[in-house]
């Protein structure tokens, strides 16, 4: 009974505040899609078909009084020219039906994301809105690693639900909120907030460890090294990097099994690990699947096709999955499909790292503190997909795009800041952007960080 006020509170809440605000209505949608609430309450609220009631509520009056999408930025760009080749494989689509229902999906994601870059024009709405994200899922990842702990170790087998379903994707999109909670802890003045974000991170990490993920745990690596690797004090951050993996072996609550799990990432070809074999298979098909059809087979019709390309005799099952977002987006999207995708991570980086030398520059004190923290934590989550996501298949998840659209505002917000300290442009100041009741939470940088 109290799940459903507090949702319906926070449901009733935000649309009240959506009248008022453009960027309330924009955390309404983000909280509903990664919180997911239609799975928490108990009882079904699936009738009432509120994701596409909060779409409405973001869209519909910002097109009417004149924020539209952002269509400049090259990762903006970047998003529709990926879209379109989602369009273009629709003409060689095995399943024309589950194409456009991804593309539909996918569709009002962009247009989502291109808002948000429009919408976050300041500090305090981008800490806002990576502060929901970070929330909305961090909360469960939160909670499931601390009933992990008091359970002494569970294992845990399925996610949490949409392109989290399963125990890999669910450990992914952990590994990538970790550097999100992080970040919005270090931009909170008020402790007991700070230091909720950060207790949510070692509990987060006993979920990914709980999960069993051998992807998850390489995501986890990947998001630690760059995490450690663009900070200017390398080998403190290594060393505490190093205490903290010797005190959770020590003293958590590992579940049993679990290292011998991860044994098998080196070992998969000696021991017969079928799971590991079957990925290479998978992707092996998918590339005679991109040479048949080089425009791609249409969105989430890998499936349709799989049987068609099987080489194994039906060893491996049929109706499979690819089981990696990279050759998920090659066989489905075509070379330039591709060749887009992984442009977008090479634009992305490229202005993460932009930010960070004007964090080295002309920004004030308090612009610098949020540039460094968001930029580094930006760069891990990302190199966390880049690695987990290859072995699992959810290009089109929610989490990565929006990543990416904070890369964009984070970009716009730091040149506006440049411009203004410097005098060489005229901008919009990072206190200008109205404050609704949602974003009345202090959140502000509270010390250096790199």
């Amino acid at each position: 009974m109290l799940r459903s006020i507090l949702v319906i509170g926070i449901i009733g809440f935000g649309l009240a505040a959506s009248l008022r605000s453009r960027f309330a209505a924009l955390l309404l949608y983000v909280w509903f899609a990664l919180f997911r609430p239609q799975e928490w309450v108990w009882f079904d609220i699936s009738a009432f078909r509120l994701s596409f009631v909060t779409g409405l509520a973001l869209v519909v009056p910002s097109l009417l009084t004149g924020v539209f999408p952002n269509l400049s930025h090259p990762l903006s760009i970047g998003s529709i020219l990926f879209l379109a080749t989602g369009l273009v494989a629709q003409s060689s689509a095995i399943r024309p039906d589950v194409g456009w229902e991804w593309l539909d999906f996918f569709g009002r994601l962009i247009l989502v994301c291109l808002l948000a870059v429009t919408l976050v024009n300041s500090r305090r709405r981008f800490l806002a809105l990576m502060g929901v994200i970070a929330v909305s899922f961090g909360f469960h990842t939160a909670k499931a690693g601390l009933a992990s702990i008091l359970g002494g170790g569970i294992r845990y087998s399925a996610g949490l639900g949409g392109a989290f379903i399963d125990n890999n994707a669910y450990a992914l999109a952990a590994v990538m909120i970790i550097p999100l909670l992080i970040a919005t802890g270090q931009n909170c003045k008020q402790r007991w907030l700070r230091y909720g974000f950060y207790a949510a991170v070692p509990l987060t990490i006993m979920t990914v460890i709980s999960l069993f993920s051998r992807g998850g745990f390489l995501a986890l690596a990947a998001a630690t090294m760059t995490f450690v690797a663009v900070r200017k004090h390398r080998f403190v951050s290594m060393a505490v990097v190093a205490a903290v993996v010797f005190l959770t072996i020590q003293f958590a609550p590992i579940p049993e099994g679990y290292a011998n799990r991860l044994q098998t990432i080196q070992t998969y070809d000696e021991v017969g690990d079928a799971s590991a074999l079957g990925r290479l298979h998978f992707w092996r098909v998918a590339l005679d699947m991109v040479a048949d059809h080089p425009l791609g087979v249409g969105l989430w019709n890998y499936e349709y096709a799989y049987d068609q390309y099987d080489t194994s005799g039906g060893a491996y099952g049929t109706f499979r999955a690819v089981h990696s977002s990279h050759f998920q987006v090659l066989a489905e999207q075509g070379y330039l499909g591709a060749l887009i995708y992984f442009l977008m991570f090479v634009l992305a980086f490229k202005a993460a790292l932009r930010v960070r030398r004007r964090a080295r520059g002309d920004l004030s004190p308090e612009d610098k503190v949020f540039a460094l923290a968001a930029s580094t934590a930006l760069m891990a989550s990302m190199a966390a997909f880049l690695v987990g996501g290859a072995f699992v298949a959810m290009a089109q998840n929610d989490l990565t795009w929006l990543v990416f659209a904070l890369v964009a505002a984070l970009d716009r917000i730091t040149a506006r800041s440049e411009k203004e300290r410097t005098g060489t442009g005229v901008g919009v100041s990072q206190g200008s952007a109205p404050r609704g009741p949602v974003e009345r939470f202090n959140l502000e940088p509270v010390g250096i960080v790199s």
